[in-house]
């Protein structure tokens, strides 16, 4: 028998049973993690995130294993985003050649700087310009270079808008200090830190990055924007591009200005440091400065905020000259003589160019300049009569002359035997005389740039002969004029090959033996320019005595000067004339003259950018070489291209035509291209005025982010260009183009030759067909251009006999009046009579010369010849119009030009009436004989868009009169 159980008990007792899950003050908290599989991975994964960046950072990043720096200071982190990386010295290196205060990236093979870098400068108290700074870091990542010692910082408050941060070893450089400015800046310590404000944000931050001082090696990084930079050459200045300062062909041409975009205002940098510099843009627009140089480093900074006002600054900075006369704007042509008989071939070319009607202004004669230790008698002869042509022909003489000197040895000292066999006598020294020599070689020798390994004059090579050059020292008047032994006088000069040139290959195989840092930007700088270690003599004054060793400097470290001091060596001769340089440095006495440039599409449009951006740098007078002026031009092919950039040459502030091997000019063109250059050369002596006008205020061709800084989407481009306030050329510059595309600017505007015009929003691509004949240009709504449209064959043969044909844009805008005692209106429709100087070639076409009754409105005139009209309801739609222009002609004498709708008015400003009036001594023509209007209603214009009046208007009633007023629309 079964017992009975007790199901009930059996319940309540196991109710009592004791089991480990209600007693979980037994469970370790290792058990919950291991036990509790989504709390596990949770905090595997933390360990992982948290442990392999350590390790990296340990075995992968940081180059030894040693603690923090015994400093105190901050230990740098080597965790730096990519873009951020700055080069530690050499970037792509082998990991034993990182310093170890650097980091490496060992899956890049690159050496590059922690943040903050340990290579700073330290201030032991709050900055003073008097306070000597300390390295962090002795030793450099530059060979076996060490840090120096001590060195300043300068910080000189020259205006509210510009101030300089100057490093030096200097005790005399002391900055101003004034009370209103623009700008604050913080100078932070222990290690070295500046940081510059404006109103617009920080402008400038070394952020923490290198500052390195050495002997041949100064290095500096600072950001000025995370948005856009312009200058440089470059539109935009994109980061990875590598530019030296170091006069050379190819090259910068102005001044190293940087133009830094930031929360929608610019400001601006400029590098002035004479010894060559290298300028790194990093991906995260980091600027890195290298340079050759043991003086220090010099920067300008400028608020802005505006384009214009950093152009301002930079100008005063570099002493900009207004030196422009109205003949430079003309064209000038150098036609180097390929056949024997050089004046024969430049009398020929001279009568065929009149015969032919090709305007050009100067010619640099029968041949360019270049000096000679010989007084060569024949070549003396033909420059003087090349000259004489030149003149004769009604042109200016405008010689090409390069620094330096044809070298012809020295006479040399022989020994020989006099008497007989029998008889033997001493040997006797006979001299060797050289005929015509130009200059006595041991009187001069102070002046000549000594080799490195001996006190003989340095030799150079150019165009196939040996070459010297002169150090142009001061105290060389003695010296040019020995030079110089032509007798003929010139209107301006152009100094060509003045980097100065030397084609002598370089061996840069040993140069890291005594240079610390020296990259393949400064090679190819480097590479066409005379020796880096050459001597140059230095300040000298009067006449040096016999046999006395001349102190001298490596030449590298002044090239940059070179061209200046030859174009003020070059005034000795002639005073202050027009003056062009191929390389001048800082130097806003001088004309731009670029040269070297090759003959490509891709060089043409470059020559705009360079142009532009020349241009809003402070070199307003800028000259750029039509078609180039290589010898790798080919005619059978690129005769398109050479056309298309004569029409692009109508814009360029000056422009030269320079023929050596191949024609470029005109006359080694025929048929339609012929025509066509000189169809552009015209169109720009048409366009003189303007041009000149503009220049006395601004540049000429302008970047878009100069004239348009506010408008985002036009800013980088390089497609189309402002010339002046007034006009936009949107140049077609790819073979057999068929159209452009215009981003639109504010305003209205019209195309310039026809009237039509363009509708598109501000920024909107509009495209528009051209042609390889076009040159598509946009004219302003509310702008008056000057032309003179009678071309003669100079421009101040152009500016004095050419009527001037007023093109009035008018920027039309309606508006909505309910005053009828404002405004006078007439109930009859008006119907328009023209006077018989009117050019009328349409029929009127509007409702009122049909006699069409009006219902819906009724039009009428205002007082001022505005256009009315009156909607049933009692308001009136009025539609203004207006335009202004000015035409400089002299500092004294101005003419100002109003225009309505149906009038324009013109007025003096100044007193000076002789430059038109007076018979003699006129320099402008008298008359206007043409008004062409753009932006009428269609019923107006006598063509397709624009309205042409034919009239004469004799500015000399000004003499007599506040103003002359003009109908050119009904009575």
């Amino acid at each position: 028998m079964i017992p009975h159980v007790d199901g009930h008990k059996d319940e309540q007792e196991e109710d009592h049973i004791p089991f480990a899950i209600e007693n979980p003050k037994n469970v370790k908290w290792y058990d919950q993690v291991l036990l509790n599989r989504p709390l596990r991975v949770v905090v595997v994964m933390l360990i992982v995130a948290i442990l392999v960046p350590v390790l990296m950072y340990r075995y992968v990043f940081f180059p030894t294993l040693e603690l923090a720096p015994t400093d105190g200071l901050s230990m740098g982190s080597c965790v730096v985003a990519r873009d951020a990386r700055l080069p530690c010295g050499r970037e792509s290196v082998p990991p034993e050649e990182c310093h170890p205060q650097c980091c490496y990236d060992n899956t890049n093979h690159l050496c590059y700087h922690r943040y903050p870098s340990r290579f700073s400068y330290l201030l032991r108290e709050e900055w003073s310009e008097r306070m000597n700074m300390t390295p962090r870091t002795l030793s450099l990542p530059y060979g076996s270079s060490a840090s120096i010692r001590n060195i300043r910082l300068s910080i000189n408050e020259v205006s509210a808008s510009h101030l300089t941060l100057t490093f030096h070893q200097s005790t005399d450089i002391i900055g101003r200090r004034i009370h209103e400015k623009n700008y604050n800046y913080e100078v932070m310590r222990p290690e070295l830190n500046i940081i510059v404000s404006s109103n617009q944000g920080v402008i400038f931050n070394t952020a923490r990055g290198p500052l390195i001082a050495s002997d041949n090696i100064w290095e500096l990084t600072f950001k000025l924007t995370d948005e856009t930079l312009y200058g440089l050459g470059e539109i935009p200045l994109e980061p990875g591009t590598v530019k030296v300062i170091y006069n050379h062909k190819g090259g910068l041409s102005s001044i190293p200005l940087i133009f830094a975009k930031s929360n929608g205002s610019y400001h601006g940098l400029l590098i002035d440091t004479i010894s060559p510099t290298e300028v790194i843009v990093r991906r995260d627009n980091q600027l890195v400065l290298r340079s050759i140089t043991n003086y220090g480093l010099k920067i300008h900074l400028f608020v802005g905020p505006e384009p214009a006002d950093i152009m301002k600054d930079a100008m005063e900075t570099i002493k900009v000259k207004k030196n422009l006369e109205y003949w430079m704007l003309g064209a000038h042509i150098c036609r180097e003589a390929v056949q024997d008989d050089t004046l024969a071939d430049l009398r020929t070319f001279l009568s065929t160019a009149t015969s032919q009607e090709v305007p050009f202004e100067s010619h640099c004669g029968a041949l360019p300049i270049v000096f000679d230790t010989q007084c060569n008698s024949d070549m003396v002869y033909v420059i003087n009569q090349g000259s004489s042509l030149v003149k004769s022909a009604g042109k200016k003489f405008v010689p090409q002359v390069s620094p330096y000197i044809k070298y012809t040895p020295p006479p040399a000292e022989s020994d020989e035997e006099e008497g007989t066999t029998e008889n033997i006598e001493p040997k006797t020294k006979t001299t060797v005389m050289a005929e015509d020599r130009c200059f006595d070689d041991e009187k001069f020798d102070q002046y000549i740039i000594r080799d490195p390994d001996s006190s003989s004059p340095y030799k150079g090579r150019a165009n196939g002969y040996d070459i010297i050059y002169p150090g142009f020292s001061r105290g060389s008047d003695d010296f040019m004029n020995a030079l110089w032994n032509y007798n003929t006088d010139f209107d301006g000069i152009i100094l060509e090959n003045s980097w100065p040139l030397d084609e002598y290959e370089k061996d840069f195989s040993d140069i890291q033996d005594h240079l610390p840092y020296f990259s393949d930007s400064f090679e190819d700088a480097f590479h066409l320019v005379p020796q880096w270690n050459a001597s140059r003599p230095i300040r000298i004054f009067g006449r040096a005595p016999a046999n006395v060793e001349f102190p001298g400097e490596m030449y590298f470290k002044s090239h940059n000067e070179y061209g200046n001091r030859f174009a003020s060596a070059f005034r000795v001769i002639k005073g202050s004339v027009p003056t062009l340089s191929t390389s001048p440095w800082m130097n806003g006495q001088v004309a731009i003259n670029r040269q070297g440039i090759s003959t490509s599409w891709t060089n043409l449009r470059k020559e705009l950018v360079e142009a532009s951006l020349g241009g809003v740098s402070g070199h307003w007078y800028w000259s750029s070489p039509v078609c180039g002026d290589t010898d790798d031009f080919d005619k059978s092919y690129q005769t398109r291209l050479c056309a298309k950039w004569y029409m692009a040459a109508t814009y360029m502030p000056m422009i030269k035509i320079h023929s050596k091997v191949h024609e470029r000019d005109p006359l080694g063109f025929v048929g339609t291209d012929r025509r066509q250059m000189i169809k552009a050369l015209n169109r720009r002596l048409s366009l003189l005025p303007y041009f000149y006008t503009t220049l006395q205020e601004g540049p000429l061709l302008r970047p878009m982010f100069f004239q348009y800084p506010s408008i985002d989407n036009i800013t980088d481009l390089t497609t189309q260009f402002a010339v002046g306030n007034d006009l936009l050329i949107v140049p077609n510059l790819q073979p057999m183009q068929t159209h452009v595309h215009v981003r639109m600017p504010p305003g209205t505007w019209y195309e310039f030759w026809s009237g039509l015009e363009i509708f598109g929003a501000v920024g909107e691509a509009v495209t528009m067909t051209t042609t390889d004949a076009d040159f598509f240009s946009l004219v302003r709504a509310g702008s008056i251009i000057v032309m003179q449209k009678d071309a003669q064959l100079t421009a101040e043969l152009t500016r004095l006999h050419s009527g001037f044909s007023l093109l009035v844009a008018l920027d039309c805008e309606s508006t909505l009046s309910t005053d009828n005692d404002e405004e006078k209106l007439t109930t009859e429709p008006i119907t328009t009579t023209d006077d018989e100087n009117i050019s009328d070639d349409k029929e009127n076409t509007s409702p009122a010369a049909h006699g069409e009754s009006v219902t819906e409105k009724v039009t009428g005139q205002t007082e001022d010849g505005e256009v009315s009209t009156t909607t049933q309801s009692g308001d009136r739609l009025v539609r203004e119009c207006e335009a202004t222009g000015k035409l400089f002609m002299s500092e004294k004498m101005s003419i100002s030009i109003k225009a309505t709708a149906r009038t324009v008015t013109i007025s003096a400003i100044g007193k000076d009436f002789s430059v038109f009036c007076d018979p003699h001594d006129a320099i402008w023509a008298k008359t206007v004989n043409e008004i062409i209007v753009f932006g009428l209603d269609d019923e107006k214009n006598n063509y397709d868009d624009s309205r042409v009046v034919k009239m004469t208007i004799d500015l000399c009633e000004l003499m007599v009169k506040e103003e002359i007023s003009s109908r050119y629309l009904g009575n």
